[in-house]
């Protein structure tokens, strides 16, 4: 066998060991402290881009481009995801931010109800037995219900739930969006009593309904939540939970974007968690009338006269939680609210203000034309104005 020598003195050879692991330990230290030095950095900078924008205001705003646009005196026109969607009693149509029409859709209505969930759009005849379900390209398809048209909602995928009246008893259906039934189901008076609003999740997959029943005494509202997945199939009806609320008529149901769900009735205010059975979360008793209910992805917004005398209105502003985020006065007359992200955008056809979540007022000013239809846009501070006559972008400044 071959004799290997020994060209490194075994001391030197473990000093030199040693050494070596010394320089890896170092090298680690200075790993984690720079890695530790540009997380505080990252931290610090977000937090001060943060604080700026949420302390940043403005002063007057500017106009970007402007588009004519052609529409009937009685025309309204909402949100569709960022577009424009305008609708009378003889059409509806949806136009981009350059005041172009991507589709448009005739029909005849008395009394149209419009429902718009992201891309999704449902439009129907109070009354009428047609709902017409449309997306970003157009129609879709076409609902027949065959009875009166009491009020319908529409999911993100394009179901439709609707309520609609028979003589014996009220219905509530569901629909996909070529019409084809999914549910049936049936509500007595003197059983669950009379639904009076309606909410499905994104999915289609659970519904919240609002019933209310009246007898010789007392006024009774029920919320009830029914799963059609596989979680409520060996449900009676695929009820999964609800709860009875003694004295209260609850006329406002809905799901938020990121799971959980609410409803207002006279006299409170109540939030759900899960997704599959609801339960209550968080219910806040209310002693002022409410004037309204405005809605975000995940916040909801209270509406009440004020009764200080000192402002026209008071709004209160919810998470997801139930927890009271916010509560401002508003001096002007409330054609509309934004939520957006972190701001509070309160405007009417003449004026507008935005509230940052911390209260803080960031703008007051007013329009140089008559608005229908303010649309937030991915930059805080730009939006879609739509008037009578144009499309504007604007941007504060």
């Amino acid at each position: 066998m071959s004799k290997i020598k020994e060209f490194t003195p075994r001391k030197e050879r473990n000093s030199r060991s040693i050494a070596f692991e010394q320089k890896i330990k170092s090298h680690r230290r200075g790993r984690i402290l720079k890695s530790l030095f540009f997380t505080v950095a990252i931290i610090l900078s977000v937090w001060s881009l943060y604080y700026l924008w949420d302390n940043s205001s403005y002063s007057y705003y500017s106009e970007v481009s402007s588009y004519p646009r052609f529409s009937s005196s009685n025309s309204i026109c909402v949100n569709h995801n960022g577009r424009v969607l305008t609708y009378s009693k003889d059409g509806i149509n949806s136009m981009d931010a350059k005041g172009v029409v991507i589709w448009n859709e005739t029909y005849e209505m008395q009394n149209p109800l419009v429902e718009v969930n992201k891309n999704a759009v449902a439009v129907g005849d109070y009354g009428g037995h047609v709902i017409y379900v449309l997306d970003e390209k157009g129609k879709v398809g076409e609902i027949d219900t065959n009875l009166p048209i009491r009020d319908f909602c529409i999911s993100e995928n394009g179901v439709v739930a609707a309520i609609l009246e028979d003589q014996k008893a009220t219905k509530l259906n569901l629909y996909d969006s070529k019409g084809k039934i999914l549910v049936e189901s049936e509500s007595y008076m003197n059983q669950n009593g009379y639904p009076v609003a309606v909410a499905l999740s994104e999915n289609a997959e659970v519904m919240e309904v609002s019933y209310l029943q009246v007898d010789s005494s007392k006024v009774t509202s029920h919320v009830a939540f029914y799963n059609f997945s596989e979680v409520g199939q060996n449900k009676v009806d695929r009820l999964v939970s609800g709860r009875a609320y003694e004295e209260t008529v609850i006329p406002y149901v809905g799901f938020f974007e990121d799971g959980g769900s609410f409803a207002v009735g006279s006299g409170r205010i109540i939030f759900y968690e899960g997704e599959e059975k609801p339960i209550d979360l968080a219910i806040k008793m209310l002693t002022e009338e409410i004037q309204a209910v405005y809605r975000g992805d995940n916040h909801v917004i209270l509406v009440y006269v004020d009764t200080t005398g000192a402002a026209l209105y008071r709004i209160d502003m919810y998470d997801k939680k139930g927890n009271l985020v916010l509560s401002e006065t508003v001096d002007i007359q409330i054609h509309d609210i934004l939520i957006q992200d972190k701001n509070i955008v309160i405007y009417n056809d003449t004026e507008c203000i935005m509230y940052g979540i911390s209260g803080k007022e960031k703008f007051r000013g007013s329009f140089g034309k008559s608005v229908s239809l303010l649309i937030p846009s991915n930059r805080v501070n730009r939006f879609l104005m739509i008037t009578p006559t144009s499309v504007d972008v604007i941007e504060l400044m």
